[in-house]
Parts: C-alpha cells; structure tokens; sequence
C-alpha cells in the first residue's frame, strides 16, 4: 500500500507538470473551427487559442473558450455560422463522417480525429499539432501524458479489483448504461490497476437492469452520470460506489491523466475498505 501512496504523489506532480500552459503559437491567420469539446482543449493545450475562431456549444474548458463563438453542437453544427467565420481548418471526431462530406461540398478543411482510446486521445494531439503547425508542443504533451499512462506499472502491490464505469442511470437504477471492453473507461480503468467488470465487448456501452449488475457483481462502482450529483453513491448500495461529475470526466481529452487520477484513489480506497 506504501508503494501505491508513493506512486499516487508522483502522479499527482506529474499532472501539475502536463496542466502548464505553453506559449501562445503564431501561425500566421490561421482559422481554427473546434466541432468537439476534446479537440478544443487539445487545441489550447497547445497555445492555439489565437487560431480559435468557433468552438461547439458544449466546449467549456479552458473558461476561456466558451468566449469564442458557438457552432453549433458535435453533430447539429451551425452551418451559417461557420460559413461566415471562414475558417482554413475545421476539427472534429473521425466519427463525424456526414459533417465531413458537407464539409467538403462547401470547400471546407475537416480533420477527423480518433477518441475512443486513451492511445488513440494521445494520437490525435499529435495529428492536431501536425495540422495546425504546433508539432514541438504536441510531442511534448504527448511525452507528458504518456509518463502519466505508463505510472500504472507502480501499482502492481495492490489487488486488481472488478470496477464498473456508469455513464448514465435513471433516478432509480432500473437503467444503467456501462463502459465494456474496449472503450476509453475499459482503458482507464486498466491503467489504475483494476479490471473491467463488464467483460462484453460486441457493444462498447451496453445498458444493463438490476439484475445485470447483480450479475456482474462489481468490487467498485465509478458513477459517472452528468448531473446527479455526489450522492448517487447511495443509489448503488449495496455495492461499494464512488461519484465523479468534474467535467473532464466526460470528455477523452488531455486532461484524461485527472482522472485517472481520480479512478486510482478510487481504487486505493476500497482496497483500505476491503481489507
């Protein structure tokens, strides 16, 4: 346990380290149009705030950004809007492949990045970097953030408990919907030495009932769900259960190495309530 406090600290100045603020880039006029809340903290993370000119409606961190004009949200965007900001580039999730082809009908630069793992995270702050001229800066939070994944090889002291990642839940956990296999949770959770009570991985966030849960029979419940506050942990009883709602725990961004943080004293936790 002694070794897993020491790994805790370290982590914790590494994060400190990998938060810093790098110089503001100069990229001469370059029109940046975030379309996803991840893409837009990689982009200032970065120092590419000044290349910002629109950011999806759901972009709130850095504060800073929600300043910049809304587009619309990850796939209703605004299409007057970012026609009128006339950007060079427009940055969004692989995923947004409809957005892509209208996009491209109207002359406009779309870059799709990859989000559903914590390496494919990483990845895309090098493809940003390489896009909008900030290569140095991404190899350096890229370095940073891998430091901060690769920690989890300190952890091998404790036990590897069954964690169950909730994304979402109605009031009274008759619907619950997961992370599996696979996923950018599944990852987290593997890197703070835990192992994913839910083994499927045909659907990457499956819904589940009582009984479901009851089957999986999870050590720790990390409750996600947006907008329940930090009490829902009664909800889960009588399973042990913790509540996240910081807003990075929603988005697969830069700031994944706070929550892994979080998920690894999570876990250190129940271990001190196990024994």
């Amino acid at each position: 346990m002694r070794l897993l406090h020491t790994a805790l600290l370290a982590l914790a100045l590494l994060l400190a380290g990998c938060g810093e603020r790098v110089q503001q880039n100069q990229n001469d006029g370059l029109r940046v149009i975030s379309l996803a809340p991840n893409v837009t903290e990689i982009l200032y993370a970065l120092g590419l705030s000044n290349e910002v000119v629109g950011v999806s409606r759901y972009s709130k961190y850095p504060p800073e950004a929600a300043e910049k004009p809304f587009v619309g949200g990850t796939y209703d965007p605004n299409w007057e809007m970012i026609i009128a900001l006339q950007p060079d580039l427009v940055i969004g999730l692989d995923s947004q492949e409809e957005i892509a082809v209208q996009l491209k009908q109207l002359n406009i630069d779309f870059l799709g990045v990859p989000h559903e793992r914590v390496d494919e995270v990483m990845q895309s702050i090098l493809i940003i970097g390489e896009a909008c001229g900030a290569e140095a800066e991404a190899q350096q939070l890229f370095q940073c953030l891998e430091a901060t994944a690769l920690r989890h090889r300190d952890l091998s002291e404790h036990r590897k408990p069954k964690v169950l990642v909730c994304i979402g839940h109605d009031e009274q956990l008759t619907r619950m919907y997961v992370a599996a296999r696979n996923t950018f949770y599944d990852d987290l959770i593997n890197l703070a030495g835990g192992i994913n009570a839910c083994e499927q991985a045909a659907i990457k966030y499956p819904e589940i009932s009582p009984e479901g849960l009851r089957a999986i029979d999870p050590d720790l419940v990390i409750d996600i769900s947006p907008n329940l506050g930090k009490s829902s942990f009664k909800l889960w009883q009588p399973y042990r259960a913790v509540s996240m709602t910081n807003s990075y725990a929603f988005i697969p961004g830069p700031r994944f190495g706070l929550l892994l943080q979080d998920f690894l004293e999570a876990i250190r936790q129940n271990d001190l309530e196990a024994e």
